[in-house]
């Protein structure tokens, strides 16, 4: 037994690490992290050559902070991205350094930019982290104490300026790098998806641990498919209808989509399953396959990522085949019931094959056309742009959680500058307010995770820096200069490693530039944890809690899958142009999906969770994630037929309304509902739902 624990936790970390490899390796990461680190160190090294060191300096700063309000984007995005960020950058160098002369100045300065910058998040992602990397140069600013405003302005404006034309070089040549990669993510992010939902076939596997880790991924999975919504829908050259390649890879990113339905729909449930083929030889045929699946589509991700055909696929389409006709032998060898469970089983295997192939054949053939570029339906799924002024003055009250977030971040950094508007010749007091903007966020959840993070980070970064101080002066800018890679790296994906790495940086950067690396040490460590307990104080400083909103994205969620498993009985009593919409109608119910649970995250983390019932919550976001794996599936199985009759339909629609309807009213600090160990295919979607009724029933 302790062997087989043992095999367990070896094969599941050396599973990490080759997704950790690969990833690094075929994703942008690293790719990106060689341009940013060349971007900043060139014009370092160019302009102390000639004796210009601050300018240097200046300028490789205007370039680190460009480098970080980049995010992956369509041209037109990088492009009105960067002419807001060199104009923010510029602004608040300008205005911070021109009025260091007087410390209320200064703080009214502060104060009023990290407001402003604070409230960018009202436009959307891309926009809230100009603001953020805006208010982090305010603490740049503060240590260097520039002597010349606008000279200094003007460094920080070429430097941003040059990495901007080496941004929109690349997009400009490369025009879809960026969705390659998100690609390359969401085929990634699929195939575990898969391998998960393999394990759920051995009887060893607590089921209840298999569903928190299936909705975990269903939220990384939804974020990259929202990305690559974003990055091609939201391109006209490419969604324009003669652009052939715009047509390819729509056509591989609703093969994605269609993908991902495929795995999480659920035909039958795991335990029946289990009970029905124990003895047979089904279960490790269905395993095979799939392992083999997986395979195959690791190898189209590969090629996504490279935009060229790999020559190292081992997995014919003809193997695959062979497994599942297998398969359906057994089926017929099988009493009815069993023999149609299997049957349904290897259905699905099949469906799923048909799409890898596609996905595989992806740069050795021409993926089929799809007309949705000429008919412009493409433009419902476009996510929303947040970018509307109409909705902009409503935020501006105390009922807006962007306003509250920009009140506190505002009083915490007037909090932050005081030791350097009060104490001068303190060299290092900029980390302070560095520390807190960094960590700080709008949720109470997500700031502790920064903070912990931020925490280790520098922790682990302080020691290696302390142990590498003692090298040559060649060999510590050497791996400074690793340091800075390896915090472009690790700064998306591992926050803590990243910061390791950029603690290492600076730690050996100043030892060679000032010298005096205990007291960079100590600093380092003193402002870090100064500012990571005021960051943690201030969250109960106009606190921006999910607690009281949940009941809310409970129903909104409801409602979602309601609507559709309306368009999928809809569809399936002959309204063609149905089709269109529970598509749609899908994309809605997995994103309230996924906002919910999010908020159940956060939830967890906050002090008002203790007085509610998580177990409850947490069993119906279960049963919402099941409902909705359930009716992926009936949608699909348009001929199958075990699929719902109109009656169930519509006594399935009558329970999710129940559910909708008592959603407000719900006790949340008791939720209580009895469960079954075992439900039948024919009986699932109804099951599920009249577990979720039992959930908002006042009665009970």
């Amino acid at each position: 037994m302790i062997e087989r624990n043992n095999e367990n936790f070896f094969r599941k970390y050396y599973t990490k690490l080759k997704g950790f490899t690969i990833r690094i390796r075929y994703s942008e990461y690293l790719s990106d992290a060689l341009r940013n680190t060349l971007a900043i160190i060139i014009p370092l090294v160019a302009l102390a050559y000639f004796g210009q060191l601050l300018a240097g300096i200046s300028v490789s700063i205007g370039a680190l902070f460009m480098s970080l309000c980049d995010i992956p984007g369509n041209r037109r995005d990088k492009l009105s991205g960067a002419i807001v960020a060199i104009l923010s950058l510029a602004l608040t160098s300008f205005i911070i350094s021109l009025s260091l002369a007087n410390s209320y100045v200064v703080a009214i300065a502060v104060v009023a930019i990290t407001f402003l910058f604070a409230m960018l998040s009202v436009f959307g992602n891309r926009l809230s982290l100009i603001g953020l990397i805006g208010t982090t140069l305010i603490a740049f600013t503060l240590g260097l104490h520039p002597k010349q405003p606008l000279i200094f302005s003007t460094y920080i404006v070429i430097g941003a300026g040059w990495y901007t034309l080496i941004s929109l070089t690349q997009i400009y040549l490369w025009p879809y790098r960026s969705l390659h990669h998100a690609i390359f993510e969401a085929i990634q992010g699929t195939v575990a998806l898969m391998e998960l939902r393999a394990s759920a076939y051995h009887e060893d596997v607590n089921l209840r641990n298999f569903n928190a880790q299936n909705i975990i991924l269903h939220l990384k999975l939804n974020a990259r498919q929202e990305l690559i919504r974003s990055l091609l829908l939201r391109d006209r050259i490419a969604m324009s209808a003669e652009n052939r390649a715009g047509k390819k890879l729509l056509a591989a990113a609703l093969d994605i989509i269609d993908l991902y339905e495929q795995v999480t729909a659920i035909h039958h449930d795991y335990g029946e399953i289990r009970a029905a083929l124990e003895g047979t030889n089904a279960l490790p045929k269905i395993l095979e396959t799939i392992a083999q699946l997986t395979r195959k589509l690791e190898y189209s991700a590969v090629e996504f990522s490279n935009t060229k055909s790999s020559t190292d696929e081992t997995i014919s389409r003809l193997e695959i085949e062979s497994k599942i006709s297998e398969l359906s032998l057994i089926s017929a060898t099988l009493p009815v019931e069993k023999g149609n469970l299997l049957s349904g089983i290897a259905k699905n295997l099949q469906d799923i094959s048909m799409i890898v192939e596609r996905l595989s054949a992806g740069y050795r053939l021409d993926l089929p056309d799809t007309n949705i570029i000429e008919t412009e339906l493409y433009k419902d799924f476009i996510p929303e742009a947040p970018f509307n002024w109409q909705n902009v003055f409503s935020h501006f009250s105390l009922h807006s959680p962007v306003f509250r977030f920009a009140l506190r971040l505002s009083l915490l950094c007037l909090i932050a500058i005081l030791p350097t508007l009060f104490f001068p010749d303190q060299r290092y007091s900029y980390w302070l307010l560095l520390t807190v903007v960094i960590v700080n966020r709008p949720g109470f959840g997500l700031t502790r995770i920064r903070n912990t993070q931020r925490l280790w980070g520098t922790l682990i970064g302080l020691l290696i820096g302390l142990l590498l101080a003692f090298a040559s002066v060649s060999l510590q800018l050497g791996l400074a200069i690793l340091g800075l890679l390896g915090f472009f790296l690790f700064n998306r994906t591992h926050y803590m490693w990243g910061v390791a790495c950029v603690t290492v940086m600076v730690v050996l950067a100043l030892n060679v530039y000032h010298g005096h690396v205990s007291q960079i040490i100590s600093d380092r460590l003193l402002f870090t944890l100064v500012g990571c307990g005021l960051s943690y104080i201030s969250i109960f400083i106009f606190p921006i809690w999910e607690t009281p909103r949940i009941k809310a994205l409970i129903s909104d969620c409801l409602f979602a899958s309601r609507h559709y498993l309306f368009c999928v009985a809809s569809e399936r009593k002959g309204f063609l142009n149905y089709h269109y919409r529970t598509k749609l109608a899908r994309k809605d119910a997995y994103i309230s999906f996924a906002v919910l649970s999010e908020a159940l995250q956060a939830i967890k983390k906050e002090p008002l969770a203790r007085a509610i019932d998580l177990s409850g919550l947490e069993d119906i976001q279960v049963l919402i994630y099941q409902s909705n794996g359930a009716i992926a599936a009936l949608s699909l199985a348009k001929e199958v037929d075990y699929a719902l009759s109109n009656e169930a339909f519509d006594e399935c629609l009558s329970n999710l309304d129940y559910c909708i309807a008592a959603a407000p009213s719900v006790n949340l600090t008791a939720l209580t509902a009895n469960s079954q160990s075992e439900i039948h295919s024919e009986m699932l979607l109804r099951t599920l739902t009249q577990r979720l009724k039992a959930y908002f029933n006042s009665d009970t």
